[in-house]
């Protein structure tokens, strides 16, 4: 009896050429899809970073506007007299507590102090209401840690707390006011003759990512505060300007 084979014609595999063509295309399909992934992850760490320098930059400008917006206020005050109420107008600034103030400098001693009455808004720059002093003072500076800093000057036992971090230049100009020639010029700290008669503040801030996130050079045309080219270290870095209009400044233009 034949044994008859079940197995018509022959099964074929894959040559040694066909495998190797095969593994090429697949590792070019893992590599492009790794290249993808990684283009993909540096994207998102750099809108991260830069996100993060545009939040601490809001905070501080924020801020410093919100007390620039008090400083020098007056407010309405009750008094009693005879048991009949009557309204009165507060003085602007307190004797010896000026409602602005400035230090110019190094970046780590440039300061700016913005004062208003305690009985106006309690709350100091750090969120604290327990200051027993008429009038509440903000000073602003950056630390060595490259922090905006403040602390309320009249509250006891106060200490400078970061606000917002990565600020490594923190620059201040101030618009004064010539009475006599009516002209305004822009002048630092030192060169204001007189801070009552400053009208605007303007306010720059170097703000940078905490790490790096690429290898890539900054834009040649950003500049920092002080005219400065921007360091290449791969840390996304932002430069914002913003001038403050004091508005408790009656009487100061004749």
């Amino acid at each position: 009896m034949k044994k008859s084979n079940s197995t018509k014609g022959s099964q074929r595999g894959y040559t040694l050429p066909e495998l190797l063509i095969g593994m090429v295309l697949g590792l070019l399909v893992i590599a492009a899809a790794t290249a993808a992934y990684s283009t993909s992850q540096q994207t998102r760490n750099a809108m991260a970073a830069a996100d993060a320098v545009h939040a601490n930059a809001r905070i501080a400008l924020r801020s410093l506007r919100e007390q620039a917006q008090m400083a020098g206020s007056a407010y309405l005050k009750d008094i009693s007299s005879n048991g009949n109420f009557t309204v009165d107008l507060s003085p602007s600034e307190e004797m010896g507590q000026a409602a602005l103030a400035g230090l110019n400098g190094t970046k780590y001693v440039e300061s700016l102090t913005l004062g208003h009455w305690h009985a106006l808004d309690a709350i100091d720059c750090q969120g604290n209401t327990g200051s027993t002093h008429t009038t509440v003072r903000n000073d602003y500076k950056i630390n060595t840690n490259k922090e905006l800093s403040c602390k309320d000057l009249n509250l006891t036992s106060s200490t400078y707390q970061a606000l917002a971090e990565g600020v490594e230049d923190f620059q201040l100009r101030y618009a004064e006011l010539n009475p006599s020639a009516q002209t305004i010029q822009w002048k630092t700290a030192d060169q204001v003759t007189t801070m009552a008669n400053v009208l605007a503040i303007e306010v720059c801030l170097r703000v940078m990512s905490i790490n790096p996130v690429n290898n890539s050079k900054p834009n040649a045309s950003s500049k920092g505060c002080q005219g400065e080219a921007l360091a290449a270290d791969g840390r996304v870095r932002r430069t914002f300007k913003r001038v403050v209009a004091l508005r408790n400044r009656e009487g100061v233009s004749p």
